[in-house]
C-alpha cells in the first residue's frame, strides 16, 4: 500500500516528537520515583489517591501511549516488514497482555493500584512478585519484534527500568505494611523472574 505524500509528512514529523514525549515522560516519571526513593515523605508512589497518584499515572501513561505510537509510526515508515515478524511478535504479545490484565482480575483492580486488600501471594503470584510488570515488558518486546525497531526495544528497556523503580519503593511498603509476611514472600519469591519461576511452572505442569 503506498501512503498518499501529505501523510508520510504528517508520519515523518510526529515520528521525532513521539519518540521524544516518550524520553521526556520516562526521565520525568523515572526522577520522580527515584526522588520518592530517596525522601519517602514525599508520598509519589505507591499512592492511592492524590494528585500523586493522578501524576504518577499521567505520566506512566504518556510513556506508554506513546511508545504505542511511536511503534506504529515505524511500522508506517519502514512498512510490515518479513512475515516472520509478526508471526514471532504478535503471540507474545497478545499472550503478554493476555496475561497483565489476568493479573489485573486476579489480584483486583483496586489492590493493583495501591489499595491494600490483603497480601495476594498465589496464582500467578507464586511465580513472581510483580508478574504484571514481567508481562508488561514482554508485550512491549512483542511490539519491537512487529515493528521491527531497535528503538522500540530500548523503550521496552527503559519501561522495565521504570518498573524497577516501581518496585523498589512498593517493596518498602508492602514491607511497612505487612511485616514479616511480606519479606517471607521476597524470600520465597524472585522479584521478577528466575529458576524457581521456571522449576514451579514445571512441577505445576507435571502435577496438573
Amino acid at each position: 500500500m503506498t501512503l498518499s505524500p501529505v501523510l508520510l509528512s504528517l508520519i515523518e514529523t510526529a515520528h521525532p516528537y513521539a519518540l521524544a514525549l516518550c524520553l521526556v515522560s520516562a526521565l520525568a516519571l523515572g526522577g520522580f520515583l527515584a526522588w520518592n526513593l530517596w525522601r519517602p515523605s514525599f508520598g509519589f508512589w505507591p499512592a492511592a489517591t492524590g494528585w500523586q497518584h493522578h501524576l504518577a499515572f499521567g505520566i506512566f501513561r504518556i510513556f506508554c501511549g506513546m511508545t504505542v505510537v511511536f511503534a506504529l509510526l515505524e511500522i508506517a515508515n519502514g512498512g510490515l516488514g518479513h512475515w516472520l515478524r509478526h508471526a514471532l511478535g504478535l503471540p507474545l504479545m497478545v499472550m503478554a497482555f493476555g496475561v497483565t490484565l489476568w493479573g489485573y482480575r486476579f489480584l483486583g483492580l483496586d489492590n493493583t493500584y495501591c489499595e491494600s486488600d490483603g497480601l495476594v501471594t498465589g496464582g500467578m503470584y507464586a511465580y513472581s512478585r510483580n508478574p504484571q510488570y514481567v508481562t508488561s515488558v514482554l508485550a512491549t518486546i512483542g511490539l519491537a519484534i512487529v515493528s521491527g525497531s531497535w528503538i522500540v526495544l530500548g523503550l521496552a528497556g527503559i519501561l522495565f527500568a521504570l518498573y524497577f523503580l516501581f518496585v523498589l519503593n512498593e517493596e518498602r511498603w508492602l514491607a511497612e505494611g505487612y511485616g514479616r509476611a511480606f519479606l517471607d514472600y521476597m524470600k520465597s519469591t524472585p522479584r521478577f523472574v528466575d529458576e524457581r519461576s521456571f522449576a514451579r511452572a514445571r512441577d505445576a505442569i507435571l502435577q496438573g
